[in-house]
């Protein structure tokens, strides 16, 4: 949940009432990740990156109580159901409130591609449901167990997170797996790299390196693993 947040959803999604969404609705999980090895000369970033994580979060909260209160949109059955869709989305960020507060700056993979995956696959209705859970096991036999019991058709999840210098430069290196309960197997797993370019729209970087590295790093996670999931769910 950085940079943008799921009232960007809500707000898309009153710009694009009665048209269809082109995939077959699915569940996906995005599990977090537990740790990161990082240089030294990226400590000093954390702070930062954790800081800035929380502050947006607040920032949201600030603009669904915007859209909450508004009072011209009585009249209008459109914004009135984004009106709805405020209240709820604002009670369920609330909600982790105890948890955001908690957050490592490693878990900007998870909370970054949570958002991503929205954006790429939930701009029309009939939307599909994507949730970050707290980190865990990732054997075979739990992730079945996982996705059995949560009714989920993939769960996302992260290891081997490091950074590197390549070419004289600061790369994070990370490894994607996506684990589709259909087949009951990992189908795909991709190491990607992020570097510390900033590249504008949403992968606008933040004020330090250590947050460059990690939006680029699911910039390049995501580019691997949407068109896996596109393919699967696309209406045929």
């Amino acid at each position: 949940m950085d940079k943008l947040f799921t009232i960007t959803i809500l707000l898309l999604t009153l710009n694009s009432f009665g048209q269809k969404n082109k995939f077959t609705p699915f569940k996906l999980i995005i599990i977090k990740p537990d740790t990161a090895i990082i240089e030294k000369q990226f400590y000093s970033d954390i702070d930062s990156v954790q800081s800035d994580h929380i502050i947006k979060y607040y920032h949201s909260i600030q603009l669904l109580e915007v859209l909450m209160n508004d009072t011209s949109v009585s009249n209008n059955p459109i914004l009135k159901e984004g009106k709805e869709e405020a209240k709820n989305e604002f009670i369920r960020l609330k909600s982790l409130e105890p948890e955001i507060k908690q957050f490592k700056y490693f878990e900007t993979l998870s909370s970054y591609s949570l958002v991503t995956y929205n954006f790429y696959f939930n701009e029309y209705e009939p939307y599909s449901t994507i949730i970050e859970v707290p980190t865990r096991k990732t054997s075979m036999e739990l992730l079945n167990k996982l996705a059995d019991s949560s009714k989920a058709d993939y769960i996302l999840f992260f290891n081997n997170i490091h950074t590197a210098i390549r070419n004289g430069r600061p790369i994070l290196k990370l490894t994607t797996s996506l684990y589709s309960l259909k087949e009951n197997k990992i189908i795909l797993t991709k190491e990607t790299v992020g570097d510390t370019e900033s590249r504008g729209d949403i992968w606008t970087c933040g004020n330090t390196n250590l947050s460059c590295l990690l939006i680029n790093g699911v910039r390049t996670s995501t580019a691997e693993i949407a068109p896996v999931i596109a393919k699967r769910q696309i209406r045929m």
